[in-house]
């Protein structure tokens, strides 16, 4: 097995498997500036590699998998999802890894934590294990590819109840709303997934690469009218402009609850 720390990622291959882990405590694995480097940085590396299965995970001790993109990178005016930005970047690198990404989600995932774990091809999650999407809670509008990612797994109603309320959703809901392929005992989340992860990498490369690369491509088939596409991001721009995600932002840096006026 060959390791390798991308700070503060570590990285280690073991034959066909690799697994990223990310390891930043302190900001409870937040999507930072470093986060997102070392997440890309590795995945971009495993193009060309015989790499058939990759494993996305945090450290067993950790209680949040993801705090999602760092409250502290935030200002008025900038767009955290913004297409050519660091995160849409990472998740480019997920969808364009020819391995299946399985995301191993012990513990809870918030916002772009949530989105990164649905990115995944494969999620699988013990009960520790909640999802919940919070920019509602910022003021801070979501983009089309995010809102559409949720939509396709679980369907229009869902999807609109996870962004409209920000609520965590707990395991076995998620479970049965299909956020998640597998819920397994804590105990068993390890060897469940690298389990999982072996079987994938048994199988003919090329054959399982062609499966991902087709299903992502038919699962965005219908692109928007232009119109609509100009609809939406007009309504983005509004929301990221507004003094309500100004409030947003600085009621959470002061802890205290937001006042949101819709304007």
């Amino acid at each position: 097995m060959s390791t390798q720390a991308l700070a503060p990622v570590g990285l280690a291959i073991d034959g066909p498997i690799a697994t990223v882990t990310m390891q930043d405590p302190a900001k409870r694995n937040a999507l930072g500036g470093a986060m997102l480097d070392g997440l890309t940085r590795a995945f971009r590396g495993f193009v060309g590699q015989d790499i058939r299965a990759v494993v996305l995970r945090a450290r067993p001790e950790d209680r949040v998998w993801c705090a999602g993109f760092d409250i502290g990178d935030l200002a008025p005016d900038f767009d955290p999802l913004a297409p050519h930005g660091p995160l849409q970047a990472l998740f480019r690198c997920v969808a364009e890894c020819p391995a299946p990404v399985i995301a191993m989600l012990h513990g809870s995932a918030w916002g772009g934590g949530t989105d990164l774990a649905l990115r995944c091809d494969i999620a699988v999650a013990d009960p520790t294990c909640s999802l919940a999407f919070t920019p509602a809670r910022l003021g801070l509008p979501y983009d089309p590819d995010g809102l559409l990612n949720v939509l396709l797994r679980a369907g229009p109603h869902i999807a609109a109840e996870m962004f409209a309320t920000a609520d965590p959703v707990p395991a076995e809901r998620a479970l049965a709303l299909r956020l998640l392929n597998h819920l397994v005992p804590e105990p068993e989340l390890e060897a469940f997934t690298y389990a999982l992860a072996a079987r994938i990498a048994a199988n003919a490369p090329l054959s399982v690469a062609s499966a991902k690369q087709q299903l992502r491509a038919l699962a965005q088939a219908m692109p928007l009218p232009s119109a609509t596409a100009q609809q939406l991001q007009e309504g983005r721009r509004r929301a990221l402009r507004s003094e309500d995600y100004r409030d947003g932002l600085a009621a959470f840096r002061a802890r205290r609850p937001p006042v949101f006026r819709g304007q």
